[in-house]
């Protein structure tokens, strides 16, 4: 009994690291580019609650359906603007209800605008780099949208972005995805070396030796 209860014991702690270790911080359950549907009860997980808004947002099967459909758009591979596009997707439902009923519609889809998209870690770099999500290079259909764009994880390299068309690493001001929509591309910070280069010539000029001063000659 005490064999078994390590051994539960032990996979579950892999279980957990090899999970963390594949996808870093994992806002939403997926494995191999799809959700992962789990039981709340069993793993003490409760249902992400913008989802739970959509889903009592109207009577009826039509947020149901929506607040199932509004996890893919969330996951790591999906492209820039499949969230906006679920966010308009909800609004849109929202004009067939009362006003009373359309505004929690639309009030939940702002919310889920700005949810946080998974990224996955950066493994080719010692330790792995924390990515961003790249940002929507289109302005929304709905108004309401406008300006809102998904939140980051502040423990994210700022420098670094994961861009699920290239599935690789971009950064910041490489191009236009790496700010949002109708903003300035933002300026690259110099390279380590010129940072650094920066910070010590002020000390190299301190410490430039003195050209010594021509004394008169006695005549």
């Amino acid at each position: 009994m005490i064999f078994k209860s390590n051994f539960g014991l032990t996979l579950s702690v892999l279980l957990a690291f090899t999970s963390e270790q594949a996808l870093g911080r994992e806002q939403w359950l997926e494995r191999d580019g799809r959700a992962v549907n789990l039981y709340p009860r069993r793993f003490g997980q409760e249902q992400p609650a913008v989802l739970q808004k959509i889903r009592e947002a109207c009577p009826g099967q039509v947020c149901g359906v929506l607040a199932g459909q509004a996890v893919t758009p969330l996951l790591a591979a999906q492209p820039e603007c499949t969230q906006q596009d679920m966010a308009d997707a909800i609004i849109d439902a929202s004009k067939q209800f009362d006003a009373a009923t359309a505004a929690l519609m639309v009030a939940a889809a702002i919310e889920y605008r700005q949810v946080e998209k998974n990224t996955p870690p950066d493994f080719t770099t010692n330790p792995p780099s924390l990515r961003n999500s790249v940002f929507c290079q289109k302005a929304p259909k709905n108004p309401e949208l406008n300006g809102l764009v998904q939140a980051q994880d502040p423990s994210n390299d700022p420098e670094l972005f994961f861009d699920p068309a290239l599935k690789a690493t971009v950064r910041r001001g490489s191009q236009a995805n790496t700010s949002p929509f109708g903003a300035p591309p933002p300026l690259p910070l110099p390279p380590p070396l010129l940072l650094l280069l920066r910070q010590l010539l002020p000390q190299m000029l301190l410490l430039r030796p003195l050209r010594p001063q021509m004394l008169p000659t006695a005549r």
